[in-house]
């Protein structure tokens, strides 16, 4: 998919790691809409996802985006 700034993997699944949640930052997500971003995931994971039974995407933003969630919070947390 490219070049990946910031990634998070969480297993949801209890330990038997078929579910997961995943926060990811691209410079591939520039120009697109939501669908469109977690679809590049999906390519991104085609031969991962014949193990994995359940994936939410919980973010996928650009690196500008998540420059600005970041700075939200800290300000927000600062307050």
């Amino acid at each position: 998919m490219g070049v990946t700034k910031e990634q998070e993997v969480v297993d949801t699944s209890g330990g038997c790691g078929a579910s997961f949640a995943i926060e990811i930052v691209s410079e591939q997500f520039e120009g697109k809409r939501l669908l469109e971003r977690h679809r590049l995931v999906n390519a991104a994971l085609v031969e991962e996802m014949k193990e994995i039974h359940a994936l939410s995407i919980k973010k996928a933003v650009t690196p500008a985006q998540w420059k600005q969630q970041q700075e939200t919070q800290q300000s927000t947390s600062a307050a």
